[in-house]
């Protein structure tokens, strides 16, 4: 009884917010549909947000959240892309929480309601956390891009090329290039070049936006160096290569090693099967 009493005044109150807030929110959430997780809830978790000042409460928390949006999406879009994470936090958690509530009414367990409260608190540190590692992948593919596309400026430069023309030539006819961050980036950079951005601008912006330390070292050998250009640049860019080569063959060799210890679990299960499959039938045939 009492966990029905909870799910009506969930669904009262809840509709009751939706109905007014939808109108507000109705254009944000269908502008960024793709971004949120449950946008039909989207309109309520935004209106909670307003009303309880969650951004003023939780200040360092969205601080932090917002500097993992601008690793990921740039200064741009990070605002928004940290609003529609914090709505997120919210719709999943009232959506775990009338989950919990009929689970514990089908079940007749008041348990539940306090095993979804549990889950509430660990939800912002569980979607922070695939934040993070999202980052953190997208700035070892960064690094891992990095030397080839470094290779191919010194071909280009060496061949006569400037630095300008060696970057748009770098993208050209690159499949795929939106899967690639460093090249999306760069494809960036050299649109702004083309629009009569200055070069060092364009590549001050493309350092921010990547926020990798190899990258910044990259766009401080370029703008130290690219007014003189000849062999100056060229060697300056091909030190630089043989040391971000070293660094992606000791990054490749982590991701080896990461990879062979997330197998340790799966093959001491099926050793434990096999021994199973093994032993049986002689145990079997012993008794």
């Amino acid at each position: 009884m009492a966990m029905l009493i909870a799910l009506s005044i969930e669904l009262v109150v809840g509709l009751l917010i939706f109905w007014t807030a939808y109108p507000r929110y109705s254009g944000f959430v269908k502008e960024h549909r793709k971004v949120l997780k449950l946008y039909w809830l989207a309109p309520l978790a935004l209106a909670l947000m307003d009303r309880l000042r969650l951004t003023d409460r939780f200040g360092d928390a969205i601080s932090r959240v917002h500097q993992q949006m601008i690793g990921l999406y740039g200064s741009k879009q990070a605002l928004i892309r940290t609003k529609c994470f914090a709505a997120d936090v919210l719709s999943v958690s009232m959506f775990l929480l009338i989950g919990c509530t009929l689970v514990g009414i089908v079940a007749e367990n008041n348990e539940m309601l306090g095993y979804g409260a549990i889950l509430i608190l660990f939800l912002p540190f569980v979607l922070y956390k695939e934040l993070a590692n999202q980052l953190r992948k997208k700035r070892r593919q960064m690094l891992l891009e990095l030397p080839e596309v470094l290779n191919q400026l010194v071909l280009l430069v060496n061949a006569g090329e400037t630095v300008q023309k060696a970057l748009q030539r770098c993208i050209e006819n690159k499949p795929d290039i939106d899967k690639n961050p460093l090249l999306a980036e760069l494809a960036i950079a050299a649109y702004e070049i083309r629009m009569n951005v200055s070069f060092s601008k364009a590549m001050e912006d493309f350092n921010k936006r990547c926020g990798v330390q190899e990258v910044s070292l990259f766009t401080t050998t370029l703008l130290l160096n690219y007014k003189r250009g000849g062999d100056e640049l060229v060697m300056s860019l091909k030190e630089l290569s043989s040391t971000l080569w070293e660094k992606r063959k000791s990054l490749a060799k982590t991701l080896g090693e990461e990879a062979s210890s997330k197998m340790v679990f799966p093959m001491v299960l099926i050793f434990l099967v096999v021994m199973v499959v093994v032993a049986a039938p002689a145990i079997l045939l012993m008794n």
